[in-house]
């Protein structure tokens, strides 16, 4: 059989200071998709640095001004929502989209304990919160009469339609760098979305999974497309690497409110295309079969960007 077409994404979102005007984050969208990108991604928080839209609702949007691309969350924060209204979300999310195009990428979060405290849910619960909340976004998602009894939630006799255009519901990815988000993706989900990973760590995970998978009584189907292996990957180019470096640094230590120093150097794409691409390409000899791409400079440059990312890098990394 031969091997899983690779796939390249952009991650979108909002200015770092400011609340981007809709129009923008429209045309951010349809330049990915008339740029030829395979998909679009929104990250999630409810409360965080800088302004940051409801997903789901701003992918909704999303689907009605595109026709192709595959929209995603990179990554939802499930365990702050009730599964039930996730569900009910997701499931609408890809019945407008016309089913087949869109990924419901979940992720336990943490680093924002703050939303924890909002949300009211305690940081210590959501690795279960989110196990739970899958295993009810998937019964609800079936479209008929289900029930529930677990350790936070229980229901009888509940249904939700419309069900998801897709049959049986949207892939899951599980978003994570933790040992445990890793056995959860191998064992429950569609596939895993790494993040501030190396290409040789990324190789390592993969194996390790393929174990977890097996002991789970489930094999990870990535050449027959069933189970994808992703990677949200950081990049900013610039005909100087160390220019490159440096912006990147800088624009992403703004982004996150801490100190990129040094993380940058180990997990930025950056440099000349040249050099990215050769980035790219050792992490689709890790096993990488789809990339979410993250841009990672100054602002007003991201459209070019994308567009050169476009046209200089991927036109041959897709091979």
């Amino acid at each position: 059989m031969p091997e899983a077409k690779v796939r390249f994404g952009v991650s979108g979102g909002m200015h770092p200071e400011r609340a981007t005007p809709p129009g923008e984050m429209y045309a951010h969208a349809e330049l990915a998709e008339r740029l030829g990108y395979d998909s679009f991604w929104l990250g999630d928080h409810v409360a965080f640095h800088g302004p940051y839209p409801e997903s789901l609702t701003a992918l909704a949007a999303f689907a009605a001004r595109t026709k192709r691309i595959t929209l995603g969350t990179c990554v939802y924060l499930l365990p702050l929502r009730r599964p039930a209204i996730a569900a009910k979300a997701a499931a609408t999310v890809d019945f407008l989209s016309g089913g087949g195009r869109f990924v419901f990428g979940v992720g336990v979060g943490g680093e924002g304990k703050a939303e924890f405290e909002l949300c009211g849910v305690p940081l210590e619960e959501r690795g279960a919160r989110m196990d739970e909340s899958l295993e009810i976004v998937r019964k609800l998602w079936t479209g008929g009469t289900v029930s529930h009894r677990g350790r936070f939630w229980t229901f009888e006799g509940a249904r939700q339609s419309p069900p998801p255009a897709t049959p049986g519901g949207p892939p899951i990815w599980v978003g994570g760098r933790s040992e445990a988000a890793q056995r959860r993706a191998a064992r429950s989900g569609d596939g895993w979305v790494s993040y501030l990973f190396t290409a040789r760590r990324y190789a390592e995970a993969l194996e390790k999974m393929r174990g977890w998978a097996a002991g789970a009584g489930r094999a990870l189907d990535i050449d027959g497309g069933r189970w994808t292996p992703a990677h949200h990957a950081f990049f900013y180019m610039h005909g100087d690497a160390e220019t490159a470096l440096r912006r990147g640094t800088e624009n992403l230590s703004c982004r996150y409110a801490m100190d990129f120093g040094g993380i940058a150097e180990r997990y930025l794409l950056y440099g000349p295309p040249e050099r990215v691409a050769g980035q790219i390409e050792s992490y689709k000899q890790a096993g990488v079969r789809h990339f979410i791409f993250k841009y990672a400079g100054p602002p007003e440059e991201e459209m070019d960007q994308l567009a050169r990312l476009a046209g200089e890098v991927l036109a041959g990394s897709r091979a």
